[in-house]
């Protein structure tokens, strides 16, 4: 009967940690990849020796070497359920220690595993949080073959010492885990049992100036953002649109999007994007959520989260404005967990390349080529230092002028003027203007920028514009003029009499109307 209930246990560990290693892998495997990307690992002693400089060097550094391994979805999913499996194992042993039975140290042993797996499934949790626990969790299991008292005793402070510098907070389980075996052990004069504990308990503390970190960071090292214990599908989902935007999946971005039906500002952004880069901008823009010009840029503000900041650079790279890509990506990277990451060095590289800043480049370039996954790309790109023809070059404004970093309309007339080819900031700078429901501007615009007679006017622009010609009674002739298309002449004016039946009521008109401009304009709440 105990053996039947010992291969049940394991089975039932088996089975959760395959189910957590196809969770990583096929339900959410966008967080790991994006962890990838937050860090930038050198293969260099002074990388190495810049772990020394705190507590936690050890699980840290080992962290974020297997951190690497995330840039593959099945090596996250892998790692981490792999991860949990030892945290179980190691939990089950240390409860076992206390005296329990094998199977309710087999269910109590879950239950810190599947506050690990929760946390896993936050944005920022590091693997060398993990590696903290399960270090701690091996000292403890060492300590307790101690079998004199007074040794048991007077070694705890060396030893949470020494894996305080090696595990950061572990050194914090491992003294509940101390402190509940040393009273189980003994039965009579408990008190110097608490002594050492207490005194353990201020060493992050006493230790915190040496390692520049405040106390509550002192405790939780290498820990760095706040925990979260929900898994986000709508975050996977903004970071499926993500990764695919970085692959230049365009196409793969509006499906999902489709997909997602999500009124989400970040998921706007990128849907904004993959339309302006599949040129179907003008004519798709209310086929999606859309919360008003925010949705076409994220700001860089004091009210921005360091991951959103990290995100804003995509849209002005590939606008060309390469002064506010360099402003976003180096914030990014001032602001990110850690201070360094290998997605904003790549993307640093780009733009000194796109710029012709040879220098700059070799030097992001030179960081990328110490490390594993990157150093090919590195390569690779040292060949366009000195090209001549590298993309989106020509793009880049010849003139500049001092603006604020959210004056998108400058800085979009500034791309244009340098290249009025610049077919994006055009869709995006018009739409700028539909989007803040401001018909003159649009209209000025459209009249200054865009081509008439070779280019054929898109649905959502075609609806701006008969807005603005009707309020200036423009005849049929103006209409033709400016190639609006029968169908949307009658469309507008079946909105019209709707929207004139229905007393200003959005709800019978959302079913026919919902992806119309004239819907947006009449009801849609602004966010900037």
């Amino acid at each position: 009967m105990k053996q039947k209930g010992k291969w049940l246990e394991w089975l039932a560990a088996g089975v959760l940690t395959v189910a957590a290693f196809l969770f990583f892998l096929f339900f959410y495997p966008y967080h790991n990849l994006l962890k990838e990307q937050m860090i930038l690992f050198l293969n260099t002693q002074d990388h190495f020796i810049s772990y020394l400089e705190k507590p936690a060097w050890l699980t840290s550094y080992a962290g974020d070497l297997l951190t690497q391994c995330f840039i593959m979805p099945a090596g996250g999913a892998i790692l981490v359920s792999l991860a949990l499996l030892s945290l179980w194992l190691l939990f089950r042993k240390a409860f076992r220690s206390f005296g329990m039975r094998p199977a309710p140290a087999s269910a109590v042993a879950a239950i810190p595993v599947a506050v690990e797996f929760l946390f896993h499934c936050g944005l920022h949790y590091p693997l060398g949080s993990t590696f903290s626990t399960l270090l701690a969790l091996c000292f403890f299991l060492l300590f307790i073959r101690i079998r004199n008292r007074h040794l048991y005793i007077w070694l705890f402070l060396p030893v949470f010492a020494l894996l305080y510098y090696l595990a950061g907070h572990g050194a914090l389980l491992f003294t509940l885990l101390w402190l509940v075996s040393g009273l189980i052990r003994s039965v009579k004069n408990r008190l110097p049992i608490f002594i050492p504990a207490l005194l353990g308990m201020l060493i992050p503390l006493l230790l915190r100036p040496a390692f520049l970190l405040t106390p509550g960071r002192a405790y939780t090292y290498p820990v760095k953002a706040p925990l979260s214990l929900n898994i986000s599908f709508t975050w996977e989902k903004i970071l499926a649109l993500d990764y695919q935007t970085q692959k230049g999946n365009w196409f793969k971005v509006i499906y999902l999007a489709q997909q997602y039906g999500m009124k989400n500002r970040v998921a706007s952004y990128y849907t904004n994007l993959a339309l302006s880069q599949s040129n179907l901008l003008g004519d798709w823009l209310f086929l999606f959520y859309q919360p008003g010009p925010g949705a076409l840029f994220l700001p860089v503000s004091q009210q921005s989260t360091p991951l959103t900041i990290a995100f804003s650079n995509e849209v002005f790279f590939r606008l060309g404005d390469m002064n506010m890509a360099q402003h976003s990506a180096m914030l990014g990277m001032i602001f990110s967990q850690n201070h360094r990451s290998s997605r904003l060095t790549k993307r640093l590289a780009e733009i000194h390349i796109a710029i012709g800043d040879a220098p700059a480049a070799g030097k992001y370039l030179g960081l990328l080529e110490k490390t594993l996954f990157y150093r090919k790309w590195a390569r690779e790109h040292r060949t366009l230092l000195h090209a001549t023809d590298v993309p989106l070059r020509e793009k880049i404004p010849s003139v500049d002028t001092v603006r604020l970093a959210d004056d998108y309309v400058n800085a979009l007339e500034i791309l244009l003027k340098s290249n009025p080819e610049n077919k994006m900031a055009l869709d995006y700078l018009l739409c700028t203007h539909i989007l803040r429901k401001d018909i003159p501007a649009f209209r000025e615009t459209y009249d200054k920028w865009v081509v008439r007679e070779t280019e054929t006017v898109p649905g959502v622009y075609a609806q701006a514009l008969i807005v603005s010609l009707y309020r200036e009674g423009a005849s049929d002739d103006m209409l033709q003029k400016y190639g609006i298309p029968t169908s949307v002449i009658n469309h507008f004016m079946e909105y019209t009499n709707a929207y004139q039946e229905s007393g200003g009521d959005p709800e019978p008109l959302q079913e026919m109307y919902g992806n119309t401009f004239w819907f947006y304009y009449h009801f849609a709440m602004l966010q900037e």
